[in-house]
């Protein structure tokens, strides 16, 4: 599939599920041809596994690390959470942000700094040497997706894009528009405009310079502007939020498109905030070739800008069986419900963490948990980490292998990430995707192109984390179980429905967890009889409740009861309180 990859003249997308060999591939289908490869992917730790293989006797190929401003460059310092350490970083990253090139600061630091970076006090900054790297002198080359729009990087190589890069060819500007075009237009005289909003006034007018200007801005594209601006708000994309001011056409769902020439396309809801997709331009690589496990062909081409060849290594129905049996993974449903907790607000940990301590306790193993960042601080409070061996947001996991000898894994929730984001991604390719009314959870239908976005988005990021889970072999053992506490997998995976019932220990007003304390507080409560009144002195809540939390738990079968005595009063006794949960009660389905 590798070599019949590179061999077309479109970009070519090899469609194959982790453990399939298709990373690896790559380098074994470069060291045999002898062609020289860049390799684009997500993250550093993705980046030293390709960086390990290429070492290996059988490959054997020289391999060098594509530069980044941030990690190479030693005037910028950040601390633990990426934010600058001290002032001089922070100026330097906001130039940086406005899109001025790193050897670009750093060969006018004396302007826009005022002085000299001390990266270069005792000789070249490492990060320059590292631009200026002989690409033909290394086999390969690995970087991350941005590096890709370097054309030193790929022209003349063969490109391999390991999974898909979502948003990493998406720059968004909200709220910093308006200024943006007003410092570009006050610069460029070919445009008969003052400032921004002179620019929305007379846009609809007919006017000879500004079509000009649209036909020459490409040929003539000068990021240079920034450097010579004494406006703070300038931004070498300048031209192009103006050009998407001109070129703007509202969609049915009242969101914007603009095509912006070049491959190039942006989005926004207002004329003040625009979402720009620029894809690298690849045309002069010898060839391109994708790699992932759940593409979406029509998001895969929306962000290369071009038309891509799908090859699929499997059909839907020997997917399922690469799942069971290559592997080893044993999927299991927990719920109907669709649970999209991205945002936050569906997130309920008084619920879900009943049902972790469920599955850790069925299984005999501590899980690993997946699920959205405003989910886990949600969840961190509530007693997850006791319950975890290790947890993971979504979007940390493209590229990762942290659960990769994890046996037991959890999915709390999709990362479905709302209506306005498959609504944008839509608005990108031009279409105008709106939620059909009265259609919610897995029936969401927001129209074709949407509900590929949905797809793309949502279901396969699901599974996505489903095959984090036992990727690696060790000791004899490989695969996972996987309890999946949300309906939104893929429709071609089968997986074995255990729904769960719970019923939650968690808040305070029911007085369960109290109802639970009274007891063991009693004197020889394993052995003993006790009646409501022995526990409702013992708790702040009602004669009522601690009865009906007592006949509860016999429901459930922790206690035991029975009526006699004086007044037929209600006797209980222990059968095996011991081993009540901390969380509540959980039950699954057969």
């Amino acid at each position: 599939m590798i070599r019949q990859g590179f061999s077309t003249s479109e970009i070519a997308l090899i469609e194959a599920l982790p453990a399939s060999g298709k990373s690896y591939g790559v380098l074994k289908w470069a060291a045999e041809t002898e062609n020289q490869i860049t390799v684009f992917a997500p993250r550093h730790d993705l980046l030293d596994e390709y960086e390990e293989w290429c070492a290996e006797d059988d490959l054997d190929l020289s391999v060098q690390r594509l530069p980044s401003f941030h990690r190479d460059c030693a005037s910028v310092s950040l601390d633990a959470d990426g934010e600058p350490e001290d002032a001089r970083t922070k100026i330097i990253l906001g130039l940086y942000r406005q899109g001025i090139k790193g050897k670009t600061i750093h060969q006018q630091a004396s302007r826009l700094l005022g002085e000299r970076l001390p990266c270069q006090h005792k000789g070249r900054c490492s990060f320059l040497e590292k631009l200026d790297l002989d690409t033909d002198a290394y086999d390969v080359l690995l970087g991350h997706y941005l590096h890709a729009y370097q054309t030193d990087w790929t022209d003349e190589r063969y490109v391999a894009i390991d999974e898909f890069p979502g948003d990493a060819f998406v720059q968004e500007f909200t709220g910093k528009v308006a200024p943006a075009v007003s410092a570009y237009v006050e610069q460029e005289d070919r445009l008969p405009f003052r400032d921004y909003e002179d620019l929305l006034q007379s846009q609809s007018e007919s006017i000879a310079e500004v079509e000009a200007w649209k036909q020459d801005v490409w040929s003539h594209y000068d990021a240079t502007h920034v450097l010579r601006s004494a406006n703070s708000s300038a931004h070498t994309l300048g031209p192009l939020m103006t050009m998407a001011n001109l070129e703007k056409e509202r969609l049915d769902n009242r969101w914007r498109h603009a095509d912006l020439g070049d491959g190039k396309v942006a989005a926004g809801y207002t004329e003040h905030e625009w979402s720009f997709l620029l894809p690298p331009n690849l045309e002069e690589a010898e060839s391109v070739v994708a790699l992932d496990g759940t593409p979406v062909i029509e998001l895969w081409e929306l962000v290369m800008g071009d038309e891509i060849e799908r090859i699929p290594l499997l059909d839907d129905g020997q997917k399922q069986s690469y799942l069971e049996d290559v592997l080893g993974l044993e999927i299991v449903q927990t719920t109907e419900n669709w649970n999209a907790y991205q945002g936050g607000e569906g997130v309920s940990p008084t619920v879900d963490i009943p049902v972790v301590e469920k599955i850790g306790e069925l299984e005999g193993r501590t899980p690993g948990v997946i699920t959205s960042k405003k989910g886990l601080n949600q969840y961190d409070n509530h007693g997850l980490d006791a319950l975890a061996s290790k947890t993971e947001n979504y979007g940390n996991l493209k590229g990762s292998n942290a659960f990769g000898t994890t046996r037991l894994g959890i999915i709390l929730g999709n990362p479905h990430p709302g209506d306005d984001v498959i609504e944008k991604w839509s608005a990108l390719a031009g279409h105008s995707a709106e939620r059909r009314e009265g259609t919610e959870g897995k029936s969401t239908d927001y129209g074709f192109f949407g509900n590929s976005v949905m797809e793309a988005l949502v279901q396969n990021e699901v599974l996505q984390a489903v095959m984090r889970f036992g990727r690696e072999e060790r000791h004899g053992e490989k695969g996972a179980t996987v309890y999946v506490h949300t309906s939104a997998l893929p429709e071609w995976v089968e997986p074995e429905k255990r729904l769960v019932s719970v019923d939650s220990w968690m808040t305070q007003k029911d007085g369960m967890r109290k109802v639970i304390e009274a007891i063991y507080a009693l004197d020889d409560w394993p052995t003993r009889e006790w009646k409501v009144g022995d526990i409702a002195d013992r708790v702040a809540i009602s004669d009522r409740y601690a009865r009906k939390h007592l006949k509860t738990l016999v429901k459930q079968g922790y206690l035991d009861s029975w009526q006699g005595g004086r007044g037929n009063a209600l006797h209980f006794s222990n059968v095996c309180l011991d081993e009540a949960p901390k969380y509540g009660h959980v039950e699954f389905s057969e």
